[in-house]
């Protein structure tokens, strides 16, 4: 990790307090402490995207669970309950290679249902106590609150691109001139003579965008090895840009495109964005998409609109390089 993840840290230190707590049978007391672990760790979930951060929500609210379980008389189904629940609140993040942004748009509902059902039926089955009804539900309703933000995020992406992406295969691809995360000035026709991949990031909120950039980064010495510079483009400014880079641990540039001009010539931006959770820009916000640009300036691939987050596998791309050869 190259920075202390700090408010994830502090779950941790919220959970270590809590399990000796069983001892003296505070459960209210756990309870309470889990559920500030879990918000805290969920918290930093879309900074990182790190195995830290989603073994810290899972283990939180297991615990959770058990702290009104406890000591198992019945099926555990609070347990049960917040478990589903945080499988519906993070599960596409940690599995984003599989989920993207709009594959199994069915998932977060379903999830989310069985949850609230084994949440509302075990109560009444087992005539459980208020601690039953009211710990968990904070953990639902926030789970319930990120799924109606996904299907709304799945459905505008799919509609913004339902025409293509302006940039097509086969065309010289637009240039462009914006700062790096070091404030030097960076434009397409640097270039020249080598095959660059370029990357449009929705921003720093984006939890996808960082798998996305974490998995290219990984993949580095492939694409130098080929020949190709990868470099990013967001709506971000570039001290946002400096700090992502930092910690996310990237040694590829992130160009900010504060009016999303960029974004708006090469056809990835959607004006008009409707999202609880994301940043607000002035202009909507970028498209997440991939172009690869041959060393004569040709665009050659273009990730497929109607599968938004495909180019999260580089292996789609590494045929299409050694076909450039």
């Amino acid at each position: 990790m190259k920075q202390i993840h700090k408010s994830t840290t502090v779950a941790i230190i919220f959970l270590l307090v809590a399990v000796p707590l069983f001892w003296f049978d505070y459960r209210l007391a756990i309870s309470l402490l889990c559920l500030g672990a879990y918000f805290a760790a969920m918290k930093e979930v879309s900074k990182y995207t790190s195995w830290y951060q989603f073994s810290t929500v899972f283990g939180s609210a297991v615990l959770l669970g058990i702290s009104v379980d406890f000591p198992f008389k019945t099926f555990p189904y609070i347990t049960s309950a917040v478990f589903l629940a945080a499988c519906a609140s993070i599960v596409r993040i940690v599995f984003f290679k599989t989920f993207s942004y709009t594959r199994y748009p069915w998932y977060e509902p379903l999830v989310l249902i069985l949850a609230i059902l084994t949440w509302v039926l075990g109560n009444i089955i087992f005539m459980a106590s208020w601690q039953a009804w009211v710990l968990p539900s904070p953990v639902i309703i926030f789970a319930g609150i990120l799924a109606y933000g996904i299907l709304k995020d799945e459905r505008q992406l799919l509609a913004a691109t339902k025409g293509g992406y302006k940039v097509q295969i086969g065309i010289p691809a637009p240039g462009f001139s914006l700062p790096d995360q070091d404030e030097q000035q960076v434009s397409l026709d640097q270039f020249k003579g080598r095959h660059l991949l370029l990357i449009f990031v929705r921003g720093d909120w984006c939890p996808g965008c960082h798998m996305m950039l974490r998995t290219y980064e990984k993949n580095r010495e492939k694409f130098i090895d080929k020949n190709v510079m990868v470099l990013a483009i967001g709506p971000d400014p570039v001290g946002v840009n400096k700090e992502m880079v930092v910690k996310l641990g990237l040694d590829f540039k992130i160009l900010a495109d504060e009016g999303q001009r960029t974004a708006m010539t090469y056809g990835v931006q959607l004006s008009e964005y409707d999202h609880g959770f994301a940043e607000k820009y002035e202009v909507g916000i970028p498209l997440p998409a991939s172009f690869l640009v041959d060393k004569d300036g040709i665009v050659r691939y273009v990730s497929r609109p109607d599968r938004v987050g495909e180019f999260l596998n580089p292996a789609l791309i590494f045929p299409i390089i050694e076909s450039l050869k």
